[in-house]
């Protein structure tokens, strides 16, 4: 957003003179905004979903609410191969702000669990090594259709191309 503004010279009675000054602006940019053109892998995927419905828009409606079909969603149930992990890479190092979390969300979630739960964040600049950013409890899916994000994850700024998520439970 542009904002502009002006301080003009307004001399006393009787004449009231107004000189007007210079026209100022300076322009603001919104604190973050979506990174685009996401890459997004993982150990494995179930039939019907892909890694990256994660970050596709797939499910999402306009007001960022997401559904209940389980194949606009990402899953793994591993298989005996663990860990279970999914991994984003962008197309350049970027500050990174929040991670917004939509967890598994089919209609039958509440009894089910099959979502993330603990998760361990890793953070890196070039796929190779790897920066520990924490250990995170991510809320459970509604199993609602129109179910909002429920996790925010606070990047704390860090400078990162690639985020993996290794699921703990």
């Amino acid at each position: 957003q542009t904002y502009y503004w002006r301080v003009d010279e307004v001399n006393a009675a009787p004449d009231n003179t107004i000189f007007r000054g210079p026209v100022w602006s300076f322009t603001a940019e919104p604190l973050a905004y979506p990174v685009e053109d996401i890459v997004a892998t993982a150990s494995g995927s179930d039939a019907g979903t892909d890694p990256m419905n994660t970050v596709n828009g797939s499910g999402l409606d306009a007001d960022d609410l997401h559904s209940i079909d389980s194949a606009d969603m990402w899953s793994d149930t591993g298989d005996g191969v663990e860990p279970v992990w999914i991994q984003y890479e962008f197309d350049k190092i970027y500050k990174l702000h929040e991670l917004w979390v939509w967890n598994y969300n089919v209609m039958f979630e509440a009894v089910l669990g099959f979502g993330a739960k603990d998760v361990t964040i890793e953070y890196s600049t070039d796929g190779a090594e790897w920066t520990a950013l924490g250990d995170y409890e991510l809320a459970k899916g509604t199993a609602k259709a129109g179910y909002a994000h429920n996790t925010t994850v606070d990047l704390e700024g860090i400078a990162a191309q690639y985020v993996r998520l290794t699921v703990n439970d």
